[in-house]
């Protein structure tokens, strides 16, 4: 097996993991709405200029919101009407639901997102961060495989090398 095909199944290997992870952490952190960004992080491993690297991208736009949260702006009221419906949060009529939207707004324009509030939706105590946690305490388990795979590989390029 060519060098470069070992390196990439290791990296795929890796990828798989971390988004494992971050899907898990996504869970845990009480940020499943739609499931968008869960199921759709993915990733794939690129070769080029002599690097590679492990791609992960998700067909969202606000990943950044969520690993980061935001500062205190004027959400969309149609975003969070539908957003309401995704979480299932309850409401008895439509005049509620704009309340309860007025209300989430209204909160957001002053703290941003998360708000304090949110952490009652968290498995695990955050509400920012799933990205940096993830690799955070995926760093050295990543660097350990990787620094044995590259050591198998020389090893046996060097057994090849050396019985010619």
């Amino acid at each position: 097996m060519k060098i470069q095909e070992q390196i990439g199944r290791e990296l795929d290997e890796i990828g798989r993991t971390l988004v494992k992870r971050f899907r898990k952490e996504l869970v845990n952190q009480g940020h499943i709405a739609t499931g968008k960004l869960h199921d759709t992080t993915k990733h794939k491993v690129v070769f080029k200029g002599g690097e590679a690297s492990i791609n992960i991208t998700s067909k969202t736009n606000y990943s950044k919101a969520v690993n980061d949260g935001t500062k205190p702006h004027t959400p969309n009221l149609d975003a969070i009407l539908d957003w309401i419906d995704d979480k299932k949060i309850s409401y008895s009529n439509e005049n509620e639901k704009h309340q309860i939207a007025a209300a989430i707004i209204a909160r957001i324009e002053i703290e941003g997102t998360p708000t304090k509030g949110s952490n009652q939706y968290s498995n695990n105590g955050y509400r920012k961060g799933y990205i940096n946690r993830v690799v955070g305490f995926s760093k050295k388990g990543i660097k350990n495989q990787l620094q044995k795979k590259f050591g198998d590989i020389i090893k046996t390029e060097f057994r090849k090398a050396t019985k010619k």
